[in-house]
């Protein structure tokens, strides 16, 4: 029953991205045929935690080119949304970002599942069930334009994981992991510009800096470190592709973007595996509340697939029925998320110039290859400044 549930979600999953992404083009395309202006599509991805609580702080001291004004307090995207703008030829900038993204229960397909459900020699069958996970990380980022065509970027994160689980028998413990994640590094080449809209091609490269070997205890390692499973990895392992294409557009008053970023997994990694392909797809809008404040609301759809291969040293874990989070069919999913932003620009005094930002974000529906656990908050904080 569960194998035959779980081929119809992956079919409807598959249909969805299909959709979403090409509705992500639609948006930016209709847009640029209301003011007369080229149109441009793709397909893209992000790192995607995804969605979030957004603190950013930039110091735009100046205009940009073609009546960009960079002080305005909606000139840039959400700070949950990176790689949205490009630099004139000279130019810094340099960023913080904290992101969180919470977890709480899990599901299969659309469909609540309890705890116990999951245990049950009646239900899945597993001897363990994570109950919530906290993904955190802290991204340290740079961007530089040795041109005006041209903006290169880096991002560097650090990441904290921690997991709670309960076995069959009813006792709870937890795992965590943390270090260096993926570096990406790449850059950003402008298409177009204009008074109203622009557009920028994203290429960025995912390096595999973060660990695929974090282990920790459980009730059943006797004392001794144990791989953990997937989600709870640093890192990938393999060189990841990240392209994406990236449209603005700005009114008096008001503005308007969306971007699409694909994550495409090269080869395998030490371990026998390659993480799934994802597809991200972004759309906003933000109104000027006041001289020095926006407010936006923003859609984020998401889409991954399944891992290929599988790591050996969770053979043990996968043929024993220990968690789901150890099998690489259980990791496959869909989401939509709604996010609400608010920026903020001093106009005057010691932080003329500096901007906040805010972003938070909840799934509006999630479909899910599982037992997987769903995702309840996202959140992001971050400091931008532009020298």
């Amino acid at each position: 029953m569960f194998t035959d549930n779980r081929a119809a979600h992956k079919a409807l999953r598959s249909s969805l991205s299909t959709s979403a992404l090409l509705a992500a083009c639609l948006i930016g395309s209709t847009t640029s045929l209301a003011a007369n202006e080229p149109i441009s599509s793709d397909a893209s991805d992000l790192p995607g935690l995804g969605s979030p609580l957004s603190l950013s702080i930039s110091n735009l001291l100046h205009d940009d080119a073609g009546g960009w004004v960079g002080a305005r307090p909606d000139a840039h995207a959400p700070i949950g949304v990176m790689g949205d703008h490009v630099h004139a030829k000279g130019e810094w900038m340099l960023s913080y970002r904290y992101m969180s993204m919470t977890m709480d229960g899990s599901q299969d397909g659309h469909r609540d599942l309890d705890s116990g459900n999951i245990t049950s020699l009646t239900g899945f069958g597993f001897l363990v069930t994570p109950l919530n996970m906290t993904m955190q990380m802290h991204m340290l980022g740079a961007m530089y334009a040795p041109s005006d065509d041209w903006t290169l970027m880096a991002m560097v994160p650090w990441l904290e994981n921690e997991m709670d689980h309960r076995n069959r028998a009813g006792l709870e413990f937890s795992t965590r992991s943390r270090g260096l994640g993926d570096i990406r590094i790449g850059g950003l080449r402008s298409l177009w510009q204009d008074d109203h809209t622009r557009a920028h091609l994203n290429f960025n490269v995912s390096l595999p800096t973060g660990s695929i070997n974090a282990e920790d205890q459980t009730p059943l390692s006797m004392g001794m470190d144990t791989q953990l499973p997937y989600p709870m990895q640093l890192g990938s392992g393999t060189y990841d592709l990240m392209p994406g294409i990236t449209v603005l557009g700005k009114e008096a008053g008001w503005s308007w973007g969306a971007q699409a970023i694909a994550t495409l997994r090269t080869g395998e990694n030490s371990n026998d595996y390659r993480l799934g392909n994802r597809q991200d797809a972004t759309t906003w809008i933000a109104v000027e509340a006041a001289e020095s404040l926006s407010l936006s609301t923003r859609l984020a759809y998401s889409h991954w697939n399944d891992i290929h291969g599988a790591d050996p040293d969770l053979a043990g874990q996968l043929a024993g029925m220990i968690v789901p989070t150890v099998d690489p069919k259980l990791r496959s999913g869909d989401r939509l998320d709604i996010l609400f932003g608010l920026n903020w620009t001093a106009r005057a005094g010691s932080l003329k110039g500096h901007r906040l930002a805010l972003e938070i974000g909840w799934p509006l529906a999630q479909d899910l290859d599982g037992p997987q656990l769903e995702t309840d908050v996202l959140l992001t904080l971050g400091w931008q400044l532009a020298l």
